[in-house]
């Protein structure tokens, strides 16, 4: 069913998408909603009831047309084409068989659901057509209900049908409601996944696969607002990378970059450190709620883990042929709400470490701690 509902709706625009699989659902209702009624004439007498059945016939495969006009993608055809349909089975099986039946209490329900099928018309074109199936209901209970109907039914009957048709056009109403918004839920929650998906690609960085500059300073901001935060901030940089990038190509370099971070990544606490690509071949580790003695044992072994990936570095101007990282690290303190913490001191204390470790020799860790040596 919902397979068919969905004809013609592929690679369409939201709006007409679910213009079309209410046209297709008006269809297949109206078409079924039908047959209860040619069950009756067929099983009371069909030779009687024949010119109704025969129009009802020929509606029921008017219904079927439009979701073959959807399917062709001939949508502005499909719906015109439904609502003048439904619009003539009322008038015409009211005509047949009186106001009793209660077959034109439809009318109600596709004016409910114009709006939803002319998503793009005036209000004075909506009211209009609303109007113009208001007039028909009057029309078929004041002009078809005083004389005697073509083909009479049974009064027990009537009683039976006459419910059938007021429960069946309330429950079309709600039904066309509740799928509606079952359509509208799937639309925003696939929007809402959509802008999930795009705010974590826009804090993300596309080679390395980890955390960018964007991301460090909300996971920064959002730790600053807890007090007494402490949190390690580390600065690598990989060295002697142009000269790598140089010799081997940047191909090669893109893939040293990845397998850096790769294990920068392996060698943190999952789930609760941030390792992220800071620019260029500068990647940032915060160390959350992390002391001193904790932020050196992690930065050696940070280091380490590069220097572990042997990756063959032959063009460095020192005697190591792999690559290896120069770290500095500070650590920033949150005083809750005592003093808004800067963010960017501990971040230009490591740099400037990071530099001292350049200077020293590389491959090595330098601290920014205010009066720290190591």
């Amino acid at each position: 069913m919902a397979k068919l509902w969905r004809l013609g709706a592929q690679n369409t625009e939201p709006a007409l998408r679910r213009r079309i699989m209410l046209v297709n659902q008006l269809g297949l209702f109206g078409a079924v909603t039908t047959v209860p009624y040619q069950l009756f004439y067929g099983l009371t007498s069909l030779s009687y009831y024949a010119p109704v059945f025969a129009s009802n016939l020929a509606i029921m495969a008017g219904y079927l047309w439009t979701l073959w006009a959807n399917y062709r993608r001939r949508h502005d055809s499909a719906r015109n084409f439904i609502v003048v349909v439904v619009m003539a089975q009322l008038a015409m099986v009211t005509w047949y068989i009186g106001r009793d039946l209660g077959v034109h209490l439809f009318y109600f329900t596709l004016i409910s659901i114009l709006p939803l099928l002319f998503e793009r018309a005036r209000a004075r074109a909506l009211a209009l057509l609303a109007g113009g199936n208001a007039l028909l209901f009057w029309i078929c209970d004041q002009n078809f209900g005083h004389a005697t109907p073509p083909l009479a039914v049974p009064e027990v009957i009537l009683t039976l049908v006459f419910g059938f048709s007021t429960v069946g056009a309330v429950a079309l109403i709600t039904a066309f409601m509740v799928l509606f918004r079952q359509q509208i839920d799937a639309v925003e929650e696939s929007l809402t996944d959509s802008n999930l998906e795009l705010a974590q690609l826009s804090a993300t960085d596309v080679l390395t696969q980890l955390p960018n500059r964007r991301a460090v300073e909300a996971f920064l901001a959002r730790w600053s607002e807890k007090p007494d935060t402490l949190v390690g901030v580390v600065l690598c940089d990989i060295d002697y990378f142009k000269l790598y990038n140089d010799h081997y190509g940047h191909l090669r370099g893109d893939e040293t970059l990845y397998a850096i971070g790769a294990a920068l990544r392996d060698s943190t606490r999952s789930d609760f450190d941030l390792v992220a690509r800071y620019g260029g071949e500068e990647f940032i580790i915060l160390l959350p709620q992390a002391n001193h003695g904790y932020i050196k044992e992690a930065v050696e072994r940070l280091r380490a883990a590069v220097e572990a990936l042997a990756i063959e570095h032959r063009y460095r101007p020192d005697a190591l042929e792999v690559v290896t990282m120069s770290i500095g690290y500070s650590q920033f303190e949150s005083r809750g709400k005592r003093r808004a913490p800067s963010t960017r001191e501990p971040i230009d204390a490591a740099d400037k470490a990071l530099y001292r470790a350049k200077n020293l020799g590389r491959n090595r860790a330098e601290s920014g701690f205010l009066g720290a040596n190591d």
